[in-house]
């Protein structure tokens, strides 16, 4: 197995992007940043669609396992 983007196929890095999106999505979903899930899916290939939803609902399972992150607070006041 090959880990070297260059080697993979136009169908295989169509579903690293899409995977990627999906990553996207769940991170700004945790963390209360407006997003909206069903827009980011239509701006997907339309024959991968089903496969974002798939890799969204992953994601989001995943993100439950994870901690937070603290606030950042400014201290140079």
């Amino acid at each position: 197995m090959s880990f070297n983007l260059a080697n993979k196929s136009k169908d295989e890095m169509d579903k690293l992007y899409v995977d990627k999106e999906a990553a996207g999505v769940a991170f700004k979903e945790r963390y209360n940043q407006p997003v909206i899930a069903e827009q980011v899916a239509a701006t997907q290939p339309s024959h991968l669609q089903d496969y974002f939803f798939e890799r969204l609902k992953v994601h989001r399972e995943y993100s439950k396992t994870l901690g937070r992150l603290e606030p950042q607070h400014d201290d140079r006041k």
